[in-house]
């Protein structure tokens, strides 16, 4: 009886390591995660998005990258010239709400490719590159989609600042 004592207490050490360890590598797994997504968000280089509707109607377009805003609007029966063309500098700290408003991964993800404008109606569209990947969606203008509402929100409000 007495020599299993000694055992049992080595196991309980054992075990104690053990589980300090799986607790550890949890922990370090956790952190690698959010470093993968910082960096992927990190290496996004722009975020573009616009609407085109048929018939001649006006097409804009916004393009987001870590130093500025470029907008443009024009109307293609019109001329190929913008009739609207601004762009501003943009902040850090708000090309970061915007990069963090989505999840690039789950953004690559989605496979929307609507053509409402093949038949005289509107679509929306956002294009993000990043070092690793440009994918672009097409969807019916005002179509909100889940894992992009605050984006969308965010861009929409860009658009009115722009072209009110």
């Amino acid at each position: 009886m007495k020599s299993i004592r000694p055992l049992l207490q080595t196991i309980k050490i054992e075990y104690c390591k053990i589980s300090i360890i799986y607790i550890f590598f949890a922990i370090l797994s956790c952190s690698c995660k959010n470093e993968i997504h910082n960096q992927i968000n990190n290496s996004i280089l722009f975020i573009q998005s616009g609407s085109v509707c048929g018939r001649g109607s006006g097409t804009d377009s916004l393009k987001i990258t870590k130093s500025e805003i470029l907008y443009s609007y024009y109307i293609p029966r019109l001329s190929d010239k913008p009739q609207i063309l601004k762009k501003r500098g943009i902040s850090k700290e708000e090309w970061n709400q915007i990069i963090n408003c989505f999840n690039p991964i789950e953004f690559s993800k989605l496979n929307f490719n609507s053509c409402n404008v093949c038949f005289d109606g509107c679509d929306e569209w956002i294009l993000i590159l990043n070092e690793l990947n440009l994918h672009k969606i097409t969807f019916a203008k005002g179509m909100k989609i889940d894992n992009l509402s605050q984006l969308q929100l965010k861009l929409s409000a860009l658009r009115a600042e722009f072209n009110p």
